[in-house]
């Protein structure tokens, strides 16, 4: 996933894979970040230097759709015209998705269309200015009314796409509260008439060390859309398998404290190395502030309590939020990223954002549907996928929400791959990217060294233009991975509590949910001084000075592709944080 590495799996070797073929286009970098202000026609105030523009461009007419409302089969003949389109589904790639042939025309589907953030470039702008210190929108949040109001996707055009999909035979399961993903499912036999396309069936290499490989749809052409569909939308973001149906086994077992041994770090070595004691001290563990987790399936409430118990956090168990389809199975990504999450912040309210499946429809329809809730000050995904073996409009679609999420005051954070690759969302310019380190610290996190992990998932984005904060730091055109660093390495792994039993594992999967618990934190001092969320930090941590210096530069190390150095780097972004300092300098 983002990624869960066993230490007995752990090999030297990195395999390379190529791209999956489609043509890229980055745009053009912005401008560098500048001090002062101009005008813009809506009124409010911008930086000089800044576009507005990350590389994507959406598309959706303005216009009214006009006299056949939003019935699709009284649209002109001009409308239906076959269009190509890019679609968020893979393509056979030799070891990610390997093709095993064409789909059973009867077999069932689930699919996601995306749709395009209104006024795109206005909002980018607007969000710019919410995190430049001294402008007079500096934290000055939208609500989601706000958001929907301004920038949702017409809901004219949703219905007239929803409509069109009915027509077709297709079941509307679920819309996305910002109406920017819309599910629907039918048969194999009628996607293919009405994409003309032929979804083939691969076998997706499980990111999970231990797991077999699971069956995805792929397919080898591009999609064809209807003209006014492909006009007012961003295309087909996935299409999978059914969601599989079952009953959620009951737990059972006591709870007690179950102490592991000295194998790997728990909780209290991250509290020392990233220096969190001085706020748990003076009293601040996380209250007045929430953290939420992207899942699949669930995690095992007994295994969760054990735990914390072991480890002496003390805690209310999380909130959990059923998404889709009814959840059947516990997951082993879930279960690490929730222990791992709430151990840091044992005083911030914790939800847990529950689809069905890690098939890409469950994660990206969880993950907007979290991002829309904007019930948490942070939220934290570790289901990662290899940036390269992921089609583009699918890593766009998880950028909308991103973009949505930093206009909230939300603060994403992302693991960055263990593949010594870079990663979707973390690619987003709108996503904290968390890196790996190799940490050699005592159990109450004593520092004796740390230098960058090998398999850190970094590098240059495949299709986001560079952001305008990393103009200083990043000499190429694109968005750069990873923006900061905490303990990843299977050498050097971190305990969960997994099936009622103790094991240790890496991964960056163990990083970004507890750099996401930490901002919990820091989250809660704020509160506590009357300050508001800390929000999109990814501006701020690069073009604040202040905040910049409570990273510990991470200068030695490399992966496969790139060295770690003096500064900002691929593997280790800024470095590793020093969270009483972090919460000390944001402004």
């Amino acid at each position: 996933m983002g990624g869960l590495v066993n230490v007995a799996s752990r090999t030297a070797a990195l395999v390379v894979f190529a791209g999956c073929g489609e043509p890229e286009a980055v745009g053009t970098a912005t401008a560098s970040f500048g001090s002062g202000t101009g005008s813009i026609d809506d009124g409010f105030e911008t930086m000089v230097g800044w576009s507005g523009s990350t590389g994507w461009v959406t598309t959706g007419p303005d216009d009214p759709i006009g006299p056949c409302g939003d019935d699709p089969l009284c649209l002109p003949p001009s409308e239906m015209v076959p269009t190509d389109k890019p679609d968020g589904l893979p393509s056979p790639l030799p070891g990610v998705y390997d093709d095993q042939g064409v789909a059973p025309p009867d077999a069932g589907f689930r699919a996601l269309i995306g749709f395009p953030t209104r006024q795109r470039e206005l909002l980018e702008d607007r969000v710019a200015l919410m995190y430049a210190p001294g402008s007079p929108l500096f934290r000055g949040y939208m609500t989601v009314d706000e958001w929907m109001a301004e920038h949702a996707p017409d809901p004219t055009d949703v219905g007239l796409v929803e409509n069109w999909l009915r027509s077709r035979g297709f079941t509307i399961d679920y819309e996305a509260k910002n109406r920017l993903l819309v599910q629907f499912s039918g048969t194999v036999a009628d996607f293919n008439a009405t994409f003309q396309t032929e979804l083939h069936i691969c076998l997706r290499k499980n990111p999970l060390w231990e797991d077999p490989p699971f069956p995805v749809y792929c397919t080898l052409d591009r999609f064809t859309l209807p003209k006014f569909v492909a006009e007012r939308t961003n295309g087909l973001a996935s299409a999978d398998l059914p969601a599989e149906k079952g009953e959620l086994t009951p737990e059972v077992g006591a709870i007690v404290a179950d102490p592991p041994g000295p194998e790997a770090y728990g909780p209290r070595a991250f509290y020392g190395a990233y220096n969190l004691h001085p706020l748990f001290d003076a009293g601040f563990t996380g209250a007045g502030s929430s953290i939420g987790v992207v899942a699949a399936g669930t995690y095992h409430a007994i295994d969760l309590q054990i735990f914390w118990k072991s480890f002496g956090v003390v805690r209310e168990l999380p909130k959990r939020v059923a998404v889709m389809e009814p959840v059947f199975e516990r997951v082993t990504e879930t279960a690490l990223d929730v222990q791992w999450a709430t151990s840091m912040a044992p005083g911030a309210e914790a939800v847990v954002y529950e689809g069905p499946d890690a098939r890409n429809t469950s994660l990206l329809f969880t993950w907007n549907h979290a991002i829309t809730a904007n019930e948490v000050d942070v939220l934290t995904f570790s289901f990662a996928h290899r940036e390269d073996s992921e089609p583009k409009p699918l890593r766009h679609q998880y950028d909308e929400s991103a973009l949505m999420g930093a206009a909230l005051g939300m603060t994403l954070v992302s693991a960055s791959g263990d593949s010594g690759m870079p990663d979707t969302p973390c690619s987003s310019p709108y996503v904290l990217c968390v890196g790996g380190t190799e940490l050699v610290a005592s159990q109450e996190g004593m520092i004796e060294k740390e230098w960058a992990w090998v398999m850190s998932g970094s590098g240059p984005a495949k299709s986001f233009a560079r952001p305008y904060w990393q103009d200083a730091d990043v000499h190429i055109d694109r968005r750069a991975m990873a923006d900061l660093a905490l303990c990843a390495s299977t050498d050097y792994p971190m305990w969960m509590r997994r099936w009622s039993k103790w094991e240790y594992f890496g991964g960056t999967s163990f990083a970004a949910p507890a750099f996401a618990g930490m901002l919990a934190v820091v989250n809660g001092y704020r509160r506590s001084l009357g300050l508001p969320r800390v929000g999109y930090l990814n501006p701020i941590l690069y073009g604040d000075e202040t905040t910049r210096s409570t990273f510990r530069d991470i200068k030695y190390g490399a992966t496969e592709h790139y060295h770690a150095g003096p500064g900002w780097d691929y593997p280790t972004g800024l470095g590793a944080p020093d969270v009483a300092l972090l919460a000390l300098a944001l402004p």
